[in-house]
């Protein structure tokens, strides 16, 4: 675009925005998705924005200068602030966003009867599209149930998949994710003029399956074995505590004649004792496990005939083994 356009297409947007005021006042009804509220406050904000970006590019600052034109089209969505955050766009490197709002423009200046700016705003759009670069997402077939596939929080649509999409030269994020599966994400890095990226994204990985997954007879089960192995667990704390209160009682003879003991006697068979009664508790609490697990065992469901449930000893335990 020539250097004169800019300054001619500034003229007029700054006289659109200071005309816009009185029109807007009137728009009571709820605003477009993002959009502010139009009203004579905003309508000057956005003038004032769209001026001070302007000075920004001027600058040579564009970086700066596109966050303020974003807040000005937020504040009134006018064509003019379009085509300059497009060419805003543009400076930065945002290639696609770029030609995205450039289309935009033609196309609401030719419904406009602006064939004046619609030819400026194609121009601007077909030598950008020359600089696209694009990202490929392939997906394997077939594609999990209820697969979602996002880049960067938004979602891309089967009809997107394995084909090459416009994307604005950068650090992208993808990810997946379907129902009873791990989620799946990875970084691309597309390069500007041109370039293109493609990533193969892997079947999904399945979930652990939940033993409340399982059919009603394996999870009694499983919870018949999970109690009965507690309190098998339980009757040997207790048989290691009951030699331990046997040892300590025997450290006593040393400093008791019978039941007549100094004080560090008492002491011993007073540790002892509290020994004796935790074991006697553990032991009872342990006993109890075993008797619920055996109910439990005894009280589950017919088992289907593909069901096999297995248990074998392992070191310092059991594995519980099933096939359902």
């Amino acid at each position: 675009m020539s250097s004169g356009r800019p300054s001619r297409f500034v003229g007029l947007s700054l006289l659109a925005l200071g005309c816009a005021s009185a029109s807007t006042a009137r728009a009571d009804g709820e605003p477009a998705s993002g959009a502010a509220r139009a009203t004579p406050e905003n309508t000057a904000s956005a003038a004032a924005l769209f001026a001070e970006a302007g000075r920004l590019v001027e600058a040579g600052q564009p970086a700066a200068a596109c966050p303020k034109y974003e807040e000005s089209l937020r504040l009134y969505d006018g064509l003019n602030t379009r085509y300059f955050l497009a060419d805003c766009y543009a400076r930065v490197g945002r290639t696609a966003s770029a030609w995205a709002l450039f289309g935009e423009v033609a196309a609401r200046a030719a419904a406009a009867g602006d064939t004046v700016k619609e030819a400026w705003a194609r121009e601007r759009a077909a030598a950008i599209k020359l600089e696209l670069s694009y990202v490929t997402v392939t997906v394997r077939s077939p594609p999990a149930a209820g697969l979602i596939v996002s880049r960067d929080g938004e979602r891309i649509g089967p009809a997107q998949w394995g084909t090459p999409m416009p994307v604005d030269p950068g650090l992208h994020m993808i990810e997946a994710s379907a129902p009873g599966k791990h989620r799946w994400s990875t970084h691309v890095q597309v390069m500007p003029n041109g370039a293109s990226a493609q990533i193969d994204m892997p079947a999904l990985k399945d979930e652990a399956r939940a033993v409340e997954n399982a059919p009603p007879r394996s999870r009694h089960r499983v919870l018949a074995l999970v109690v009965g192995g507690a309190g098998v667990v339980g009757l040997g704390v207790a048989t290691a505590l009951a030699f331990a209160a046997k040892k300590t009682f025997d450290d006593s003879s040393a400093d008791c004649n019978g039941n007549r003991c100094d004080q560090h006697g008492l002491d011993i068979r007073s540790r002892a004792v509290t020994q004796a009664n935790v074991a006697t508790v553990i032991f009872g609490v342990g006993l109890a496990g075993v008797a619920a697990g055996a109910i439990l065992w005894l009280t589950a469901p017919p088992l289907p005939s593909t069901t096999a449930v297995g248990v074998s000893p392992t070191f310092g335990g059991m594995a519980v083994r099933g096939v359902f």
